[in-house]
């Protein structure tokens, strides 16, 4: 009897949230952003000025998130997030399905790479420095968790990759 690769499902789990919230931010964002007086206050936008900040920079955050560049790596992390479905429940290759895994988490971090290099020039349009700063040190945490979380996920998709890969010469070899 084979196991089922669970490690495979809690990834492609997490992959799919991460893929869903791509696509709502690059296809369904609205271009105009309204800010409520109870979120600016949980943002801690204490002045007209920080709140028209905030607003003028998630603007243009959904400018550079609807970019064409945007739309094709988030294209491409569907696709290859449809192909992993595919190897996995469809063809039941689980080398196919990891190879394709192995491609999605690289053009993700690519992605993450872009977002945070582009995102991280819009924090000009701060004039409070405090508020500069806060934004810039949770883009920076937020690409190092970003970071390890790929570096989880291809970690462990190598190492089963290698494993399946012996495993499957070995099954060659015995035929």
């Amino acid at each position: 009897m084979k196991k089922n690769p669970i490690y495979l499902y809690v990834l492609l789990f997490f992959s799919t949230v991460g893929t869903f919230n791509s696509l709502a931010s690059t296809f369904i964002s609205s271009k105009s952003f309204e800010l409520s007086d109870d979120f600016a206050k949980q943002m801690g936008l204490t002045t007209a000025q920080d709140k028209a900040d905030y607003v003028t920079y998630m603007e243009k955050s959904v400018q550079v998130n609807q970019s064409p560049f945007a739309f094709l790596m988030v294209s491409l992390i569907t696709i290859a997030l449809l192909a992993i479905i595919y190897f996995l429940f469809v063809k039941r290759d689980l080398l196919k399905a990891h190879y394709a895994f192995i491609g999605q988490i690289v053009i993700s971090y690519i992605f993450s790479c872009y977002n945070y290099f582009v995102l991280s020039s819009l924090f000009s349009v701060f004039s409070n420095e405090t508020l500069r700063q806060r934004y810039q040190s949770s883009s920076v945490l937020a690409l190092l968790l970003l970071t390890a979380l790929a570096a989880l996920f291809l970690g462990i998709i190598l190492y089963k990759t290698l494993r399946l890969r012996k495993l499957q010469g070995v099954e060659v070899l015995d035929k």
